[in-house]
């Protein structure tokens, strides 16, 4: 057999250990995998120099097409994502203004035509309809994962409709009868964080602890234990996103212990960055809020020792208004720095082992979302999505696109070098290639289109 692309000379990581050597890919799969004398020929070949070789990221939270329009966004930030070593993205997008069946059409064309890497899409409850239409939905669309917001009061800055736990139970009932379906919630209390904000506002408070402190993490808390509740009375398998509070993936630790499926996510920003920060103002504002250092490093602890399923981005390309904290759009970029700042601060400073980041960053992801084995694995028939590390490189982060960056002028160590995305390289030494946009495929797809990739 010859191979179009053959790497050899890697550290080889999954995310049950590691071996020397490399893989083989033909037609945009892996075709082999082992020591580089095992290997076959290929047309191509790229020595790894003894660098780390990785399934590629699976970033499952983020939003694109909500400040600036869907197509720019699907082009400069799937680039921005591939620079940073993620293959595949998944957004959380929604629809006020109708169902999801012509609005999926309409989004996966448009994203097809612009980006450079695979994408898929959870759907937002933002109309009662939005529920009873949960059985079309996936029938259409192959999308079997849908979202609630919490925390979002009446006129916020950035237009979602707060779930209420109507909503949410009726979602979860829905999804419980779909093979592979679940249920996403964003938890905050909503009532208690309209409460907080009117509180800190009339005390005259306009800063980002303000903000922080307007709703504290028991609010967090709260919603947390009664998700878990309502998943364990509905049998709806339950995924809790950008999870700020220490003390969520012990609540959900605890829930799986008794059987309910339970998975959390944080994020790279709530484990690096404190809203006490000098550094940081108002357009640090991030929903949930970033918290203290205490939570930071509970998190961390849960990260460590795999209470924490997975890590998202949560990465979404605001242009700040830049007035109060009260009206300041909430959210940041991170599709670039999310690895080197998990090698950084994970791998480097605290011993996590890189088979727990691949366990966090493709794995567990690729599993939570159907996508496995197809996505997430080094195996043979799998998608050669992957990603090649120098977990020496020490390079200076500098941020030129849309939204706003945390890591300004920092110093990380251990970067992405090569981005593969199906087989073809998409991203080298922090720079995209810009001629394959247009190249990404939607994998949420209908049962119907399954069967022609297998």
């Amino acid at each position: 057999m010859q191979a179009d692309l053959v790497i050899t000379g890697a550290r080889v990581v999954t995310h049950d250990g590691e071996f020397a050597g490399g893989v083989a890919v033909k037609d945009g799969r892996i075709v082999a995998v082992g020591a580089d004398d095992a290997l076959p020929p290929a047309d191509r070949h790229i020595d790894a120099g003894g660098k780390v070789l990785m399934p590629g990221v699976i970033d499952p939270h983020c939003h694109l097409g909500v400040n600036y329009s869907y197509d720019e966004d699907m082009r400069t930030e799937t680039a921005a994502a591939a620079r940073g070593g993620v293959t595949t993205i998944l957004l959380f997008t929604r629809n006020k203004d109708g169902g999801y069946v012509d609005f999926y059409a309409e989004r996966r064309a448009r994203g097809e035509a612009q980006a450079l890497i695979d994408f898929g899409f959870h759907f937002g409850i933002q109309r009662e309809e939005h529920v009873a239409g949960i059985p079309e939905t996936v029938a259409a669309t192959g999308v079997r994962s849908f979202k609630c917001h919490m925390g979002y009061e009446p006129g916020n800055p950035i237009g979602i409709t707060s779930s209420t736990d109507a909503w949410i139970f009726g979602a979860m009932r829905e999804a419980a009868k779909i093979p592979g379906g679940i249920v996403c919630v964003h938890c905050e209390n909503t009532e208690l964080t309209m409460l907080g904000k009117a509180e800190m506002i009339a005390a005259g408070r306009d800063d980002l602890p303000a903000y922080t402190q307007s709703r504290p993490v028991f609010m967090e808390e709260e919603a947390i234990a009664r998700m878990i509740r309502f998943a364990e009375i509905t049998g709806c398998p339950l995924y809790i996103v950008h999870n700020t509070a220490a003390n969520g993936p012990r609540m959900a630790a605890e829930a799986r212990a008794r059987g309910v499926d339970v998975t959390v996510e944080t994020c790279a920003h709530y484990l690096t960055r404190s809203a006490w920060d000098p550094d940081l103002g108002k357009d640090a504002k991030i929903s949930p809020p970033l918290r203290d250092r205490a939570e930071i490093e509970g998190l961390w602890e849960s990260v460590l020792d795999g209470k924490v399923g997975t890590l998202g981005t949560d990465h979404v390309p605001f242009a700040k208004i830049g007035g109060d904290i009260w009206h300041e759009k909430p959210g940041v970029v991170t599709f670039d720095w999310e690895l080197p700042l998990l090698l950084h601060f994970g791998v480097h400073e605290r011993g996590m082992s890189l088979s727990r980041l691949v366990e966090l960053n493709s794995y567990n992801p690729a599993r939570r979302f159907g996508l496995y084995p197809r996505k997430g694995s080094l195996t043979v028939g799998a998608d050669a999505d992957l990603v090649l590390v120098d977990l020496d490189l020490v390079k200076t982060v500098h941020h030129t696109g849309k939204g706003t960056c945390l890591y300004e002028g920092w110093d990380l160590r251990g970067w992405p070098v090569l981005t593969i995305s199906r087989g073809e390289v998409v991203a080298a030494d922090g720079v995209e290639v810009a001629a394959g946009h247009g190249r990404g495929r939607c994998v949420s797809i209908p049962d119907s289109e399954k069967a022609a990739l297998a």
